[in-house]
């Protein structure tokens, strides 16, 4: 029997990470390569990828299921949560409840106006890495989008829409992903990349599974800014001191990784047009001419960045 999330659509495109083979068959207990018999077993509806994991892996994972058990929130209550997140229902009971579903909400409203002017195209193959708890994964099935959705943790086992068709989902690491090569029309992350073990691995990954002419689409990504060293300077210190690779990288960095891996970037956030800097304004109740004196300052207040990422049509990779 097929697993829910082993969708008929999804299985020709995955591969095993022991051999590269492409035959891949569903059993009642895993999925098994053909060509080298290497096993993935199933964990419910979830399939596990996390083949041999790199040391970094093991520690993050670890680190957050820790923290999990420790907040102690119910994953029913987490669940419903999500699904008034989905609905635009939150109450400020959520919001004062959960630092996780604050951060969610927040990263949920960036990602909508990102989408509002970067348009998802109906049916398109979307890789999305560090799904979490499949917040993100909403969006881009509600985008008219099917949806590998990738994560390191359990939290995969909390998507309100785990049961969708267009939805499939595994345990993975985005710098070993199970799947063939130029087969996705899209990658999503949602504030997840800078926990990559080797952002150059990363974006090569990236760059092999998107088909010439793919997206990927990197938001949220935490930013070095002179805001954060205002605010305090220990940021990820104590995510780092429990295991976690919580790391900030500079835009020059992201932007030149991403080109080694023969991709082609461009920051939309925050390189914001002067309309749209003004709309933010306000948002905020604030006077539009303050645009252009706040203009020069944004790159050094700006803590967090999205990134477009394109592979050129005549790329051979």
């Amino acid at each position: 029997m097929i697993p829910k999330s082993m969708r008929a659509w999804a299985l020709p495109l995955l591969r095993c990470l022991e051999c590269s083979g492409r035959t891949l068959e569903t059993r009642a207990a895993d999925i098994r390569c053909c060509s080298c018999g290497r096993t993935y077993a199933r964990r419910g509806d979830i399939v596990d990828f996390l083949h041999r994991p790199h040391p970094a892996i093991v520690r993050e994972r670890e680190a957050v299921h820790k923290i999990d058990r420790e907040a102690g929130a119910p994953e029913d209550w987490m669940r419903a949560a999500l699904g008034r997140l989905n609905r635009d229902e939150l109450t400020q009971d959520d919001l004062a409840s959960s630092a996780h579903i604050r951060a969610i909400a927040e990263s949920r409203a960036q990602v909508l106006e990102l989408f509002s002017e970067e348009r998802l195209t109906p049916g398109s193959v979307v890789l999305e890495l560090g799904a979490d708890v499949g917040w993100a994964s909403s969006l881009l099935l509600a985008a008219g989008c099917r949806v590998i959705a990738t994560d390191i943790t359990d939290h995969l086992f909390l998507a309100v829409d785990g049961e969708s068709p267009n939805l499939c989902r595994l345990l993975a690491d985005m710098n070993r992903v199970p799947l063939a090569d130029s087969t996705m029309d899209v990658v999503f992350a949602a504030s997840c990349v800078h926990h990559s073990w080797d952002l150059g691995l990363t974006f090569q990954e990236i760059a092999r599974v998107l088909k010439p002419g793919g997206t990927a689409y990197l938001t949220g990504e935490p930013l070095p800014s002179w805001l954060r060293y205002v605010a305090g300077g220990q940021f990820g210190h104590k995510e780092r001191e429990l295991g976690i690779n919580e790391t900030w990288i500079r835009r020059d960095v992201w932007l030149r990784e991403c080109r080694a891996a023969g991709l082609e970037p461009r920051i939309v956030f925050p390189n914001l047009s002067d309309r749209q800097l003004k709309e933010r304004l306000g948002k905020r109740r604030l006077p539009g001419f303050l645009g252009g004196a706040l203009r020069p300052l944004i790159s050094t207040l700006q803590v967090s960045v999205h990134l477009r990422v394109r592979k050129s049509p005549r790329s051979k990779l």
